[in-house]
């Protein structure tokens, strides 16, 4: 045990600590940390913040600071910046090379000497993957593309920073479009990159969300970027929002290589906002292609049915007008015969003959009359039926439309929520089974109107 004779001064222990560290730490080690501060100064040096968290309850770990000389950073930012798309910046895991050292004022510190990009892009190809299981695991990833996607998609909710280039390109190619085809288009403003970009579009969400009914889809959609501007649309709060959407989502991000999770759970994922546009204008253009199509085979039908009942009543009348003729050809024999054979006949025997032909003609004519009746009752008859025929048609397709919007709007969270349904969490996380609890933990409930929030005293399994 020391004596209070043997105290040591501050500086006497400082510098005993930084000994012990120097013997230590004689050369540089790697170590792995999450940058949580990062500033420049104006001579080039790099000051960071680097601390380490629990992997399960993100409670903070360790933290230290440390520092990367003008010289150094110089070369060590490009190099980063090329190889993994990513400025170094807050919140990424890095791996770095650094000797820990101690200053008797400023204390503790790691000079950084080398950073290897590959471990930062593994780590965030890790972290993508494990959000992209969780989504399948909680059997959510493909709620959003399962959607109906609408026949005539003219009422637009658009999520996009007002002053983006790409929105600008996603609303002149709608409004110019070659077939003329109006769209009504509403711009929910959000940030587009940067820390609080996945919290502004999950409000912009939110905002539509009470309008739903006003809309028909929702697109998301920015102008090209660094790769590290995307990281906020691999963020897990925004794609469980967007795979709980009632609504069909389109994601236009302007990106050509790489596929964020907002384009793997979007119900349609382009390229560019341009190529959302062109996207929403061919789904008109099928659409009346669709429609002519109709048309024409509608017109098909009833021209088609028409020759058919014309050409039955021609043949009608043409058999109606030889019969007739032979009729009339029998008849005149039979007179010459008769007119030879029974020269000595009395007048009054003519008379009866005349009028028996008389009769004759006459029963000729009406059946003749009544064949031309028929023909045109049978051409009525069928076009009554095709008309008929037609409105079953087009009836049917319009209870299958209904029937689409009804089963959609029973199935929306609200209407749920809304039949005594209701939906609990705990931190953030969907609660499906009781063993997911913890005692003590605040769980949240929310209703059709309103939430509530308790403490989890007892939990039984």
């Amino acid at each position: 045990m020391i004596q209070k004779n043997d105290s040591l001064s501050l500086s006497q222990l400082n510098l005993r600590i930084k000994s012990a560290l120097q013997s230590s730490f004689a050369e540089p080690v790697w170590v792995v940390a999450e940058i949580s501060e990062l500033r420049v100064n104006n001579s080039g040096h790099c000051y960071l913040e680097l601390i380490e968290k629990d992997n399960e309850t993100e409670n903070l770990l360790a933290k230290i600071k440390a520092t990367i000389w003008a010289y150094t950073f110089r070369m060590l930012s490009p190099y980063f910046e090329t190889t993994t798309g990513y400025a170094l910046t807050a919140g990424l895991k890095v791996l770095i090379y650094a000797q820990p050292e101690f200053h008797e004022v400023y204390g503790i510190n790691l000079i950084i000497k080398d950073i290897d990009p590959s471990y930062t892009l593994g780590e965030l190809a890790r972290k993508r993957q494990e959000i992209i299981r969780k989504l399948q695991a909680e059997g959510v990833i493909d709620m959003n593309r399962n959607l109906p996607f609408p026949e005539v998609p003219q009422r637009i909710a658009v999520i996009s920073s007002e002053t983006a280039a790409g929105y600008g390109d996603f609303m002149d190619t709608l409004i110019n479009n070659p077939a003329g085809y109006k769209f009504s288009v509403q711009l929910f403003p959000s940030l587009m990159q940067g820390e609080r970009a996945a919290e502004s579009i999950i409000e912009a969400l939110e905002n539509i969300y009470s309008r739903e009914n006003d809309f028909d889809l929702v697109v998301i959609i920015r102008g090209g970027g660094a790769q590290s501007d995307l990281e906020c649309f691999n963020n897990y709060n925004l794609v469980y929002h967007i795979t709980q959407f009632p609504l069909p989502i389109l994601s236009g991000i302007g990106h050509e290589r790489d596929e964020t999770i907002t384009d793997i759970v979007a119900h349609t994922s382009l390229k560019t906002p341009t190529a959302v546009s062109e996207f929403l204008i061919d789904r008109l253009s099928d659409f009346e292609r669709l429609l002519e199509d109709y048309g024409r085979e509608l017109a098909s039908l009833v021209s088609g049915r028409i020759s058919e009942e014309k050409e039955v009543l021609s043949s009608l009348s043409q058999n109606t007008v030889y019969l007739l003729h032979e009729s009339l050809l029998n008849e005149r024999s039979l007179l010459i015969n008769a007119s030879r054979n029974l020269g000595s006949l009395t007048g009054q025997f003519k008379r009866r003959k005349d009028d028996a032909f008389r009769n004759y003609l006459y029963r000729i004519s009406a059946h003749h009359q009544n064949a031309v009746k028929s023909a045109n009752s049978n051409i009525q008859t069928s076009e009554k039926n095709l008309l008929r025929n037609i409105r079953i048609y087009f009836n049917s397709r319009s209870d299958r439309l209904a029937d689409f919007e009804k089963s959609n709007d029973h199935l929306s969270p609200e209407k749920v929520l809304a039949r005594g349904y209701s939906i609990s969490s705990s931190d953030g996380k969907l609660i499906k089974d009781s063993r997911d609890l913890k005692e003590g933990k605040i769980l949240t409930t929310r209703y059709f109107k309103g939430e509530s929030k308790s403490i989890i005293r007892e939990i039984k399994k």
